[in-house]
């Protein structure tokens, strides 16, 4: 007997590949800034709150009650651990030895009496080679035995958080207690990024929830033929348009700005970027052309 059963174009293979190309597209970029700075299983931690977290929301705006198994199945999260996300009242805040490797094991020399002078306190210094009280040992106890200790020693040596000392023995002594893998300029921009990130995610989302009338201006023009040799003069085209724009932008802003700050007022903003050109792994279909790329975007 021939089946009726019929699959719908969200379960189709060629739009699941769609699906994942995208996400993988959004997240490679967060994983480019995250690499080097929270580890792997500090941003799982964090991926799991905001799961449980959205995933109320959503149930709670669907009129249904948000138990402990729909948010399970909405999450593909166990149950025990949606309860304890959600004991922690969606908490994301992470101890600086949780965000990464680095951070883990200054705090173990810090606060571990193993590694730590009885009298004062403070971190000893330790001779880098060898078993027991020792750098070596401490990369073991805090990190594990995959990662070497000159990888180790490498990195707190560059960030500033160490020193060695050579006196008939090689030693390393602790400077500084928290890890910064990145300059306080590399901070800010990162932060600058993941926020101008989210203003454009929240207009995408804000426009697949609502009706055509009540969207928002939200859309790109590019090309996949522009010349390596004129790159640059285009940038600077670019960048003398937005310049432009964004005077524009701030006298409209300011016309529409109360002048006092009051309860139940809303946060409005507009955004300019120039984006490509700057890596190798852009958006992928270089073939599609600008002509049918115009046409493809959403009001």
């Amino acid at each position: 007997m021939a089946s009726n059963l019929q699959m719908n174009d969200a379960s189709n293979p060629s739009a699941s590949a769609s699906i994942t190309n995208a996400v993988g597209l959004v997240l490679r970029r967060i994983v480019r800034l995250m690499v080097g700075t929270v580890s792997f299983p500090a941003l799982v931690e964090i991926l799991k709150t905001l799961y449980v977290e959205e995933a109320e929301k959503t149930i709670n705006q669907s009129g249904s009650k948000p138990t402990m198994s729909a948010l399970a199945l909405l999450t593909g999260l166990d149950t025990r651990v949606v309860s304890t996300v959600m004991n922690k009242d969606f908490d994301i805040t992470l101890e600086p030895k949780n965000i990464c490797a680095e951070n883990a094991l200054l705090d173990m020399w810090a606060t571990d009496p193993f590694f730590t002078d009885p009298e004062t306190k403070k971190p000893l210094i330790l001779p880098i080679e060898g078993r027991g009280r020792t750098f070596q040992g401490l990369v073991l106890r805090s990190i594990g035995r995959n990662i070497t200790i000159k990888t180790v020693l490498d990195k707190l040596l560059a960030s500033g958080n160490i020193r060695t000392i050579s006196d008939g023995i090689e030693q390393v002594e602790m400077l500084a207690l928290f890890y910064s893998p990145i300059t306080n300029d590399r901070a800010n921009m990162t932060d600058i990024a993941f926020i101008e990130s989210s203003r454009v995610l929240s207009a995408a989302i804000h426009n697949m929830e609502s009706d055509i009338d009540s969207r928002v201006p939200q859309q790109g023009r590019w090309t996949y033929r522009l010349s390596p040799k004129r790159y640059k003069e285009f940038r600077k085209e670019a960048r003398l348009l937005l310049q432009k724009q964004i005077k524009e932008g701030e006298a409209l802003l300011e016309n529409f700005e109360d002048s006092h700050k009051k309860p139940g007022q809303l946060t409005v903003g507009i955004g300019w970027y120039q984006w490509g050109g700057h890596n190798s792994d852009e958006e992928g279909a270089k073939n599609v052309s600008l002509d049918h790329r115009k046409k493809r975007h959403r009001d």
